[in-house]
């Protein structure tokens, strides 16, 4: 048998990944077997072993393709340092949200994280990374208001560490609810939602 190419090997990956997706949005982490993703896709079991190591790297590697447009924002918004702070954390919030409504890939593996998953011993990888990127995104996010702070845009009694642990969970109910039912919170309406958090700690004009 010819050895496949780099190219088809990245395909095959790819494959292996979007039914690993579809089948536990459908039936929950815990419910789907390396069988079942392997007969979805079309491969042997052996192949999905090629390329991860076993399920717990197969459920991160399924995570990562969606983290990464979030980590490019999230670097973007830190290295602004010229600009209006608030302007610039609105803009990333609004896009982060949308992000979330016009994509059905980032709707099916957040409610995978939010509603599908049983967060497992053999999980604490994905459970590890997620919770670093959330501190990531926690202290990118306080940055931007001490630069909204520094330039007299907060009322003054905000703290920007507190406001952005608050930004955070606000943003995860948003989610959670609209994952839950998207036509009772619905994310197109990102701008407005973010509008009434900010207006609550920007100082008033």
């Amino acid at each position: 048998m010819a050895r496949k190419t780099k190219a088809e090997a990245e395909a095959t990956r790819e494959l292996i990944l979007d039914a690993a997706e579809q089948l536990f949005f459908q039936h929950g982490v815990s419910r789907t077997t390396l069988e079942k993703i392997a007969a979805a896709a079309g491969v042997t079991r052996g192949a999905i072993y090629w390329h991860f190591e076993n399920k717990s790297a197969l459920f991160s590697a399924m995570l990562e393709r969606i983290r990464l447009p979030f980590q490019q924002m999230l670097g973007q918004l830190d290295m602004l340092q010229q600009g209006d702070p608030l302007a610039q954390l609105r803009d990333f919030l609004i896009r982060s949200l949308t992000l979330i409504s016009s994509s059905e890939r980032h709707f099916r593996v957040l409610s995978i994280v939010f509603l599908r998953c049983e967060y497992i011993d053999e999980l604490n990888p994905a459970v590890s990374r997620q919770e670093e990127l959330d501190k990531t995104a926690n202290a990118i996010i306080s940055r931007a208001l001490q630069r909204a702070r520094s330039a007299g845009m907060l009322q003054a009694d905000v703290d920007p560490d507190l406001a952005a642990c608050a930004i955070h969970a606000y943003l995860g109910g948003l989610i959670r609810k609209y994952l839950l039912k998207p036509d009772f919170c619905d994310l197109k309406q990102a701008a407005a939602f973010i509008d009434l958090m900010l207006n609550g700690i920007k100082k008033p004009v």
